[in-house]
């Protein structure tokens, strides 16, 4: 079976032709047109939804955001309605991605070490990312073996502190700062 990732929420209604505000959780949401499959999901804050298969019709960039004309959705009542829900599909519509770029959720669980003096010393492990606008950043949860039980915010700046990613080994080796 193949996993199933959230790749949207909706945020609201826009205008009063069932149009909605999406909060996309992918890079270039524009491929979410005309996809087949997606679902349209009840989220974590809801109670009583059910879930529907949609399609996106139309996508366009709104101020910040983006609004979606989803198929199904006429008007803005129904609209609506759908504040909440996200939006499903198969972790297969993801696009390939070249050499050295990740899908966060692949880096979430990985083991970071420092490099120290001496060798290597266990951070902690990934427990989420960051999106900061200047560059995204590694939320560092201590675990067994880590050296102390801080958590760290670590800038995901390849090359500088970012040395390197092994999505086999489960490990991201970082140059950064221990506090000892």
């Amino acid at each position: 079976m193949t996993e199933s990732l959230v790749l949207a929420e909706v945020l609201g209604a826009h205008g009063i032709k069932g149009w909605v505000k999406l909060k996309p959780l992918v890079e270039d949401p524009t491929f979410l047109v005309g996809l087949e499959g997606l679902i349209l999901a009840p989220g974590p804050k809801m109670r009583q939804a059910k879930s529907l298969e949609v399609k996106v019709i139309s996508l366009r960039p709104q101020g910040r955001g983006w609004v979606a004309q989803l198929s199904g959705v006429e008007d803005r009542t129904q609209a609506e309605g759908l504040r909440g829900m996200v939006l499903r599909g198969s972790a297969a519509f993801l696009p390939d991605l070249e050499d050295g770029d990740f899908y966060w959720r692949d880096l979430e669980g990985l083991r970071v070490w420092c490099e120290v003096s001496d060798g290597l010393c266990l951070l902690g492990v990934i427990d989420h990312l960051l999106e900061t606008g200047a560059n995204d950043v590694l939320v560092v949860r201590p675990c067994e073996g880590s050296m102390d039980d801080k958590e760290r915010l670590i800038p995901w700046l390849v090359g500088d502190v970012v040395r390197t990613v092994d999505l086999e080994a489960g490990t991201v080796h970082v140059k950064w700062y221990t506090d000892v």
